[in-house]
Order: structure tokens, then sequence, then C-alpha cells
């Protein structure tokens, strides 16, 4: 199915709720040639020019879902999300750059869906729409879990930044890599971190975001000691969720993810 406009992706969605909506199909076509899902049926996105905008709303910019990510590394949506686009710069080859979209990395399950520690750390909000109407809800660890059958993410809402924000990405085995996205809300003084790449989704690191926070010299903007960027990267891996791998590959994942959170830290508060 090509339909021509929203209303004909989500009216296809909603008489057909197992068929799988595609766009770029870097991650989706992949998994079918190889005999891995075998949808009913496929929607294609690629003629719906309203997925591929963003505007400002306010406080907030609202990013369609089908902005491909070497769009997304532009100058532009680099002043409204600093991590976001330094995340699209690091995903993939240029090729899949061209053709992978937003939507289709925050429909993943995998490990590997990079936009979704950024928009978890960001608290943004993924905006979906289905033959009963439009919904948001906050982009946490699993945005594709959240979907109900016959939605479509139609943007992500993102607040536009005011402070600075950093991405990280390290590789820990073979095919997998540990990101990591830092925010600094420079009105209330908040931080924010999440980690992706471990396990499927995000993880926020809520206990280590509040010791930081308290931290951070308010007249300077900059870290009491140095050495707390090491010891916040520290309590971001000691809050990790165990995982099933085996004791020296947990041991592993959170000293790559310790290294990386440390660093990305000393980048954004460093005395």
């Amino acid at each position: 199915m090509l339909p021509l406009s929203l209303r004909e992706a989500v009216d296809a969605l909603a008489r057909e709720p197992a068929a799988l909506p595609v766009a770029g199909g870097t991650d989706l076509m992949p998994r079918v040639n190889a005999g891995m899902l075998r949808p009913r049926a496929l929607v294609g996105l690629s003629g719906l020019a309203e997925l591929r905008a963003w505007q400002y709303d306010g406080a907030t910019a609202v990013i369609g879902s089908g902005l491909t990510w070497a769009r997304l590394a532009g100058p532009d949506l680099a002043a409204v999300a600093p991590a976001l686009a330094a995340a699209a710069r690091r995903l993939g080859t240029p090729q899949i750059r061209m053709m992978a979209t937003l939507g289709g990395n925050l429909a993943s399950r995998t490990r590997e869906a990079d936009a979704v520690p950024v928009l978890a750390a960001l608290e943004a909000t993924v905006i979906v729409a289905s033959a009963g109407g439009m919904r948001e809800f906050v982009c946490d660890a699993h945005p594709g879990a959240q979907l109900r059958p016959g939605e479509l993410i139609t943007a992500v809402r993102v607040p536009v930044a005011q402070g600075p924000q950093e991405f990280a990405k390290a590789r820990i085995s073979t095919g997998f890599h540990a990101t990591v996205a830092l925010v600094a809300d420079a009105r209330t003084g908040a931080v924010r971190c999440a980690v992706g790449g471990i396990r499927p989704g995000a993880e926020r690191a809520l206990r280590a975001e509040a010791w930081l926070a308290g931290r951070i010299d308010p007249a300077t903007g900059r870290l009491v000691d140095r050495d707390d960027a090491a010891r916040f990267g520290a309590l971001v891996a000691e809050g990790l969720s165990p995982g099933d791998g085996s004791r020296a590959a947990r041991a592993h994942e959170a000293r790559v993810v310790a290294a990386l959170v440390g660093r990305a830290a000393e980048r954004v508060w460093a005395p």
C-alpha cells in the first residue's frame, strides 16, 4: 500500500493492524529479506511530505518522523537538539543516514536505537496518529513497545536546547555500542542522563543525575571538583539494570559506560 496522505496511511493501518509501516526500510527490510519477519502487508510512507518537516511550537520543536538521519544532522536541527544531531552524525554509513528515518529508529525495539536515549534525556514526547485521532507519550525505555495496533509515529516534540548537550558512543562488543546522552537545563540547573545500547531502549540515571546537579557550582556552571565527572560515570554504571549476560560481560559494560559518561561530563562541566 502506498498512501498519499497521513489519513490514508492510518486508515490503511486501521483496516490491517498487522501491517507494518515502512519508510527508509534500513531496519525492517533486512529482517524481511532474511526471513526473520513476515509482515502481512507493508504501508509505504515515502510519499508523505508531512512526515518530513519540522517546525517550532513555542518552547518546543516538532520534528517529523520521516526526517532522515542525514537531515537530522543539519545545522538548523543541531541548534534545536545538539545531542540528536550528534547521534545522527554517528549512525551507520552515509548511505544508511540518507535513508534511515527517525520514526523507524524509534519504532525499533533493538539495542541499536540511538535516538531513544537522546530523546529520553531530552524528555521528549512521541506523537502518534491512528484512525481514532492523535496522542502523545513521553519517550522512555521502549517507545516502539508503547505503540498500539494501528498507530503510526508521526513526530517527536523536543524542548528547544537551553543548555549544553552531549552524545557519546563506544563499542562494547562486536556489533554493539553503548550510547550516552547528557542534557543540562540552564534554566533549572537540572541534569539528565540516559544510557542506550546496553539493553533495548534507554535507561535514565535518576540517582546519579540528582547527585551531579548538586556538584555543579551555580555561579560558574562548572563542577566543584574535576573528579566529580568520573564519580558521576561510576554512579551511572552502578545504576544500570542487571541484564542477562555473564558477570564478566556486565562488568565490561559497566566499565565502558562509566568511562563514556565520565568523559562526556568532563566536556560539559569540567572546571
